[in-house]
């Protein structure tokens, strides 16, 4: 890893300002999707004591639930054994993480989780119904930085699949045996994270312009003031024929405190079709048209593995 690099923040109140403010935030956005593919916003909306609650809720939910559970497990009695090849590198087949995940959109799994008493919903229900304002806020800004209608992404996306992925990154006593999470992109189109205030740990891959290569690990520090981390995922990047880039991202172990990570996903429905939308890019390289279900399906088989790789397969077998 190198020396720190300061990640685009984005003050997103700039949207609400006058014309000039509001093209400087738009081109703000559009310069980090383009030559980053992930950073920070501000004023965006969700309220402070709602992000306060989600977290307090996660935390407790794991004490509770999950953590008895996770030191009981094979990885975690056998790390050795588990995660060692001998080595030295970290495991490429497990991750040091303990998480579940809730389906908000367009269904509901939230009846799966009756431990979860009613102020707790409650305070995960408004969470939710803000993230997804914001998602759709930035959904309508990255349509019309790609020059195209400002729906486009939203109504590609319909009915939009939202999730979240709650995890918990425990201390490891062998952090050099295993990451915290293996390397990857993310699948779907935007992914909003509530992150840890104390510990680190999540890096990601920047390659500059998005250009192939090798490129550094860009450590995505703990939260500062209130901000949320955006990064954009596969979908985006086809739609967009590549001038918005995935980035490659992961999560390092680590020997001391535990890393909290509430990751929003603002995806499109099974049953949408997605295709390079814009002539920005280099939309000939990319799959589509395809049900981003079919993509899903080969993307759980195929999520730790090179992704333009990824993209080759699926436009030969979908389109």
């Amino acid at each position: 890893m190198t020396g720190p690099t300061e990640i685009p923040v984005i003050d997103l109140s700039g949207l609400n300002a006058g014309d000039e403010e509001r093209s400087r935030t738009m081109a703000r956005l559009h310069e980090a999707c383009k030559d980053w593919g992930f950073f920070w916003v501000e004023n965006h909306g969700v309220d402070a004591a709602l992000m306060d609650a989600v977290k307090r809720f996660v935390y407790g939910h794991y004490e509770d639930h999950l953590e008895a559970k996770f030191y009981a497990s094979d990885l975690a009695r056998n790390l050795p054994a588990a995660a060692g090849d001998g080595s030295g590198a970290p495991s490429d087949e497990v991750d040091w993480e303990s998480t579940y995940f809730m389906q908000h959109r367009p269904k509901s799994n939230a009846a799966n989780f009756p431990e979860i008493p009613p102020p707790a919903r409650e305070a995960l229900d408004a969470y939710i119904s803000q993230m997804v304002s914001l998602a759709e806020r930035l959904a309508e800004c990255v349509s019309l930085n790609l020059g195209l209608p400002g729906g486009h992404v939203a109504d590609t996306f319909a009915p939009p699949f939202v999730g979240t992925k709650f995890a918990m990154y425990p201390a490891c006593p062998r952090p050099e045996l295993v990451w915290g999470l293996r390397a990857h992109t993310d699948a779907g189109g935007i992914i909003l994270l509530l992150q840890d205030d104390a510990v680190g740990g999540l890096e990601f891959l920047r390659t500059g312009g998005g250009a192939a290569g090798a490129g550094e690990w860009v450590p995505v520090g703990p939260t500062v003031g209130g901000r949320l981390f955006v990064n954009i995922g596969d979908q985006i990047e086809v739609l967009s024929g590549g001038a918005y880039r995935s980035v490659v991202h992961r999560v390092a172990a680590g020997g001391e405190g535990r890393r909290l990570s509430v990751a929003t996903f603002y995806n499109p429905g099974a049953d949408a079709v997605v295709a390079p939308a814009t002539a920005m890019g280099e939309e000939a390289a990319y799959p589509g048209p395809y049900r981003f279900g079919d993509y899903l399906e080969y993307y759980q088989g195929t999520k730790f593995g090179d992704k333009d790789a990824r993209f080759r397969a699926v436009k030969k077998l979908l389109g």
